[in-house]
């Protein structure tokens, strides 16, 4: 024979506790930035150009930022190699776009090509990597 307890409800003091830490919970939920969707889009949008083509990168980390700076001036790691995900995002025009973008001064062939190219192959380009050798900075734009 198995006895089961009841559960106990809280009563007096210990329900009061528990009210005023719900409450403390529910008046500070607001002021958290949990990096979803409805949180404000901050960092820099580059934009580069490959041949006669051109595609764009959203850079949050400050050392990407400053990388992209250091390329558009004439930097020796000018280089953007970055993982090809689904979804446009800034990359206007396009079905992917970069994420973890690195500046390189020297990087494998196989990544080496044309948005266009990415456009064809998708996820699967390069190895999952894209990295124009002739990708050069055309703007760069604080959002």
């Amino acid at each position: 024979m198995v006895m089961r307890r009841r559960p106990v409800r809280p009563t007096g003091r210990a329900l009061a506790l528990r009210l005023a830490t719900t409450m403390f919970a529910a008046a500070l939920w607001p002021a958290c930035d949990f990096g979803g969707p409805a949180s404000p889009s901050q960092g820099t949008v580059v934009t580069f150009q490959v041949v006669d083509e051109t595609f764009r990168v959203h850079l949050l980390d400050e050392r990407q930022i400053d990388a992209a700076h250091r390329a558009a001036n004439g930097g020796a790691a000018r280089i953007p190699n970055g993982r090809v995900v689904p979804g446009a995002g800034v990359n206007s025009g396009w079905s992917w776009h970069l994420e973890d973008v690195e500046f390189a001064e020297l990087t494998a062939e196989v990544c080496d090509g044309r948005p266009s190219d990415v456009e064809r192959d998708g996820v699967n380009f390069g190895g999952g990597r894209f990295c124009p050798w002739t990708a050069r900075v055309v703007s760069i734009r604080e959002d």
